[in-house]
């Protein structure tokens, strides 16, 4: 099983999602989390049920994304995938209403018709939407503005992080859990930069 016990350990699973290794990598994540919290494995998601998901919503997904969910399905990323049922319109969500205090700008307002949901961030009601014309990951958050953020170029690049992340609850014995998360914070402010990582994941830096 995958533990990790020092920087060098943390396995980054691809560039692009369809690299060489990359399932490879991504499988050695997936399958040792699994194992950590004794869950089963997810099914992939076939090309059928992907093509059906697509015409409700009248778009498609980004291809990084399709690809994971033919391969790894529903899988454990360190945050949770929506169920196909769920996957939606930010828009129609009731979550962007006024009543819930979202104040947005017009710059914001002009791209929430465009955005998908298909990621609930940390179990805490902010998620991570497709844009539906240019593919780009935006991170929707309910609580402070900006309610809009575009975090990444595509979705290959958000699971990427995830799954970096996710390795923090694979630390070693000779180590802690936030040994492991300074390392994934230090990986991921390289790849994002400090001022996103913050917006993702309530960062402040380290002393």
């Amino acid at each position: 099983m995958l533990e990790i016990n020092n920087k060098e350990d943390i396995i980054i699973p691809f560039d692009k999602i369809g690299d060489n290794e990359w399932k490879i990598k991504t499988s050695h994540i997936i399958e040792a989390l699994a194992t950590n919290w004794n869950d089963e494995l997810k099914d992939p998601i076939s090309a059928t049920e992907i093509s059906a998901l697509e015409t409700r919503l009248g778009t498609a997904l980004p291809e990084g994304l399709n690809l994971f969910y033919q391969t790894f399905g529903l899988a454990n990323i360190g945050e949770e995938l929506q169920d196909f049922d769920t996957i939606g319109w930010l828009k129609d969500t009731g979550l962007a209403d006024p009543e819930y205090g979202v104040d947005f700008t017009p710059e914001e307002n002009e791209l929430l018709p465009y955005l998908v949901t298909f990621s609930d961030c940390l179990g805490n009601g902010n998620m991570f939407c497709f844009h539906s014309e240019t593919k780009e990951i935006y991170f929707f958050d309910h609580d402070e503005a900006p309610y809009i953020t575009k975090m990444f170029n595509t979705a290959d690049e958000y699971i990427k992080g995830c799954l970096i992340f996710a390795q923090s609850d694979l630390f070693g014995e000779n180590n802690s859990q936030e040994d492991v998360d300074k390392w994934n914070e230090e990986i991921i402010e390289k790849l994002i930069g400090k001022d996103k990582l913050r917006k993702w994941r309530y960062f402040n830096g380290w002393e």
